[in-house]
């Protein structure tokens, strides 16, 4: 069992994950998101390194499997590298620590981390709600202008990542809302929650998001076909349909926005450095069409091999992998089910678009790192009921 003075680590930082996913919404700047995830989960996460009962059981394959893959940056790093790129060395720690904060979160006595979770999303969807109300009523926009969200998520692509990743949470972590306390006010956020979630969805103009959104969906249904499954696939074919006869321009404007060409960048400074890649440095990929170059190949794993070449990438791909197996093992339980979805989510999503792992925390980290943190809550589960642990994971 959990002594008292644990228990306060594991409050503070279930405290500094609810920030982590909800602050963004509502802070000036990213300076004080940051200091905020430092002191809340990533100090009471170094804390309770000192501890055996309260860190994360080293052998998990989450555990190896990301120590190999930091190894391999730090190598990259240190063989690649630049005085200047010295500093990212710190990155890999970062991550590490937000893993043990949110299993440590996971461990406090209040709240499970699925109660955790679709708190988050119930609150974000209303955090949507109101971005998109400030951005086309009190902004003055224009409703053909692309969506931001209000507070940190300036940008819209990553905007729609991390608003996506929350809406596929929410709908798999829902409670029974019929035995719930407060029936209908609970009903009535969950409505206003969805409602803010699909116009910003919609009004974010993110086509990478869309399709992974179809994409999870159908997955979902294949894994486990249910009522409420279907009526969501059907919604959202019936809200694209809508929204394609009214103005098909609206889905289909900006064409393949150079992502083929992107990609082939991409694979071509792959083959340039196969091995170690490129490091941290800078790189360019030119579009003859435009007389124009890019600074990524606007897809995640093409990025890392870029970075890290293939041996960063496989060790990647491994960790990911380890994350869908674990997913697989618990799909049965709401939590692996929701694991699987945003692994899905992500994978697609991460196609189109991604800005790179090795950022401090942003709300890519919703569709790249949230998920390995979920896996290794599972593992934990996992382990504590082979070993016939008393404590709560």
């Amino acid at each position: 069992m959990l002594i008292k003075q644990d228990l306060w680590l594991a409050r503070c930082a279930a405290l500094g994950f609810l920030v982590f996913l909800l602050a963004p919404w509502v802070l000036p700047s990213n300076k004080i998101y940051h200091q905020l995830i430092i002191a809340l989960l990533w100090l009471p996460a170094l804390l309770s390194l000192f501890r055996q009962d309260l860190r994360p059981n080293w052998r998990l394959p989450e555990c190896w499997l990301y120590l190999l893959f930091s190894v391999w940056v730090l190598v990259v790093i240190a063989l690649q590298g630049t005085p200047e790129h010295l500093g990212k060395a710190k990155l890999p720690l970062y991550v590490g620590l937000s893993f043990v904060g949110i299993w440590l979160a996971s461990r406090n006595e209040y709240w499970s981390v699925e109660q955790l979770l679709f708190f988050a999303a119930l609150l974000g969807g209303l955090g949507a709600a109101y971005s998109w109300l400030e951005f086309y009523w009190l902004q003055g926009y224009g409703l053909g202008s692309r969506l931001s969200a209000h507070g940190l998520w300036d940008t819209p692509i990553p905007a729609a990542h991390a608003v996506g990743a929350l809406a596929i949470l929410g709908a798999l972590l829902l409670p029974n809302l019929r035995q719930a306390r407060h029936y209908w006010l609970l009903f009535l956020l969950v409505g206003l929650s969805s409602i803010g979630f699909m116009l910003f969805l919609i009004s974010s103009q993110t086509r990478g998001v869309w399709i992974a959104l179809l994409a999870t969906l159908l997955f979902v249904c294949v894994i486990d076909l249910k009522r409420q499954h279907i009526f969501l696939l059907l919604l959202v074919f019936a809200v694209l349909l809508a929204i394609f006869l009214i103005n098909a321009d609206f889905l289909l404007q900006r064409g393949a926005s150079y992502r083929p060409q992107l990609w082939r960048g991409g694979i071509d400074l792959i083959r340039q450095n196969p091995i170690m890649g490129l490091g941290f440095d800078t790189y360019h990929i030119k579009i003859p069409e435009l007389a124009s170059s890019f600074k990524h190949p606007h897809n995640l794993f093409l990025d890392i091999g870029v970075r890290l070449g293939l041996i960063g990438l496989a060790l990647f791909m491994l960790l990911w992998g380890c994350a869908a197996w674990r997913g697989w093992r618990h799909r049965q339980e709401p939590l692996g089910k929701a694991l699987l979805a945003l692994l899905v989510f992500s994978s697609v999503s991460l196609l189109t678009d991604g800005i790179g792992l090795w950022l401090k925390p942003n709300a890519e980290w919703f569709v790249t790192w949230l998920p390995l943190a979920i896996s290794l809550i599972l593992a934990g589960r996992e382990h504590a009921v082979a070993d016939g642990s008393a404590y709560r994971l």
